[in-house]
């Protein structure tokens, strides 16, 4: 990213005093980069809303559960992740053929990079050197290199939908949504290549690998319960009876809980990822669609579509404890891991 105006001033040999001056004045984007108002927003680690309806990303302080701002992006935002660092968000549009890539720092759009038709879900590395779109339209799961944001390869998987990525970072698996041929997809990410498909009934939905990467939990279409597939034998081990109609099976990041929105009750399920059991369940809005966790595993934030708001759920006491009006059809969301604060690398040129 490009430096201001102000690193230019300063080469030309402009005093300290005029870039006082400046910044008294208020005129430059060094200024604003650096008002209270950024660093009242770097006070608590943020969440990514993607509202599927407004064409937007909602930006939320989870310290107060205000909304900062809103980001328009491309029709239809899909997919949401976050860097590691949580420096950048990338945001498919699944009405476009583009990835947009977010600087927290300035929570605005930094670049846009072109993936073709109807880009669906967003998976990231652990490492967060990769990103992967499941291209939907053009029925190609697509890699980009957060370092360039270039697309680095590419490999055929008919109608990709979401991911789930191992803890090792060498393996994705891929929701395959194709007409009349549903899958589950294996790609190594080290080469790039599609490892193998395991035909099913039912169409796939969302997915994750569970903290010790052993098994691979997935929810299908018209199946109230969440699949549960051993990865070292590819075969189907258990199935954990939900609520209606689950979409995102997820875990808490210390591994301990599961979580699973149910969208046909509008509830969050709570799961035991060793036990394959249910423990409960939490009311939250209506029509759920995604979760998201706070890097102490306290905290989980659950996406409303029909209700247009967030719940926010302390895990400790299975309670919600905000709803938020987030703006109209929030689907993906995801939180920093940490706060982020404004560097001089967040001056817009």
């Amino acid at each position: 990213m490009t430096r201001s105006g102000l690193s230019t001033f300063l080469s030309r040999g402009w005093r300290l005093a005029t870039m006082s001056a400046l910044l008294l004045a208020g005129t430059s984007a060094y200024a604003l980069a650096y008002s209270p108002v950024a660093a009242a927003q770097s006070a608590a680690p943020k969440a990514y809303i993607g509202l599927f309806k407004d064409n937007s990303v909602a930006v939320l302080d989870t310290a107060s559960n205000q909304v900062l701002s809103t980001i328009p992006v491309p029709p239809g935002p899909h997919g949401v992740v976050i860097t590691p660092d949580g420096r950048w968000v990338y945001v498919s549009s699944d009405g476009a053929s583009t990835v947009s890539v977010i600087d927290s720092n300035t929570d605005s759009v930094a670049t846009s990079i072109e993936v073709g038709q109807t880009p669906h879900g967003l998976a990231i590395t652990p490492d967060g050197s990769t990103v992967l779109v499941a291209g939907f339209g053009t029925s190609q799961v697509e890699a980009i290199d957060t370092a360039t944001n270039q697309v680095t390869w590419k490999v055929g998987v008919a109608n990709p939908h979401n991911f789930a990525i191992t803890p090792d970072g060498k393996t994705a698996y891929v929701a395959s949504q194709g007409q009349n041929a549903p899958a589950l997809g294996s790609v190594d990410l080290t080469t790039g290549t599609l490892m193998g498909t395991m035909a099913l009934e039912n169409t796939p939905r969302a997915m994750n690998v569970s903290p010790d990467g052993q098994e691979l939990f997935f929810t299908e279409a018209g199946v109230d319960a969440v699949q549960v597939l051993d990865i070292a034998t590819n075969q189907l081990i258990d199935q954990i009876p939900v609520g209606a109609s689950p979409h995102l099976p997820s875990f808490t990041p210390d591994g301990k809980l599961g979580l699973v929105v149910a969208q046909g009750p509008g509830e969050l399920d709570l799961v035991d990822p060793d036990a394959y059991t249910t423990l409960g369940a939490v009311k939250v809005g209506t029509m759920p669609h995604w979760t998201a966790t706070t890097s102490d595993s306290g905290t989980a934030y659950v996406t409303n579509e029909n209700s247009n708001d967030l719940s926010v759920i302390d895990l400790g006491t299975q309670t919600v404890t905000a709803t938020i009006p987030i703006g109209n059809g929030p689907r993906k969301v995801a939180v920093q891991p940490t706060a982020m604060t404004p560097t001089a690398s967040a001056i817009a040129p």
